[in-house]
């Protein structure tokens, strides 16, 4: 028998959360190379202080030129890697929205709700499961004795 992979739909579940967070990875990199040229260009000045401007920002550029550019090269992969991360905290969010939406608008149809493996707030979909059979289980009990309804209304 052929093992099917329980996979979401969208890369993307939650596209305001999860491209906020990708944007402040981006940032933070930047951040962290700005500081790291900074610092070694200071660095470079220390090591050969009378060596002159040009001089230095040239041998600091030669040093650290191939570092910068593998840096920036791997943005893109923290940047999946943040959506693919974000996707197990934003998407399991994304269904209980949709399943708590079908149920406010009165689908009887609505499935038990369930999240992928690896996915966070494993326990969540066991919690909410058994309070919607126990809100089913009360309105059908509510349904069977409608003359006692009746009683409490008037």
């Amino acid at each position: 028998m052929a093992k099917t992979k329980n996979q979401r739909k969208k890369a993307v579940a939650e596209p305001r959360v999860q491209y906020s967070l990708a944007r402040r990875v981006v940032l933070h990199f930047f951040v962290f190379i700005c500081a790291g040229a900074i610092f070694g260009i200071i660095n470079q000045f220390l090591m050969d202080p009378f060596a002159g401007v040009q001089a230095n920002l040239t041998a600091f550029a030669r040093q650290s030129a191939p570092l910068m550019l593998a840096m920036l090269c791997l943005i893109p992969i923290f940047v999946r890697d943040t959506l693919t991360l974000s996707n197990k905290i934003a998407g399991p969010i994304h269904n209980l929205r949709n399943t708590i939406k079908a149920h406010a608008e009165g689908q009887q149809d609505v499935r038990p709700l369930r999240f992928r493996k690896g996915d966070f707030w494993d326990d969540l979909p066991e919690q909410f499961n058994a309070m919607t059979d126990r809100f089913r289980q009360q309105r059908e009990a509510a349904a069977k004795a409608p003359g006692e309804q009746e009683l409490v209304e008037a």
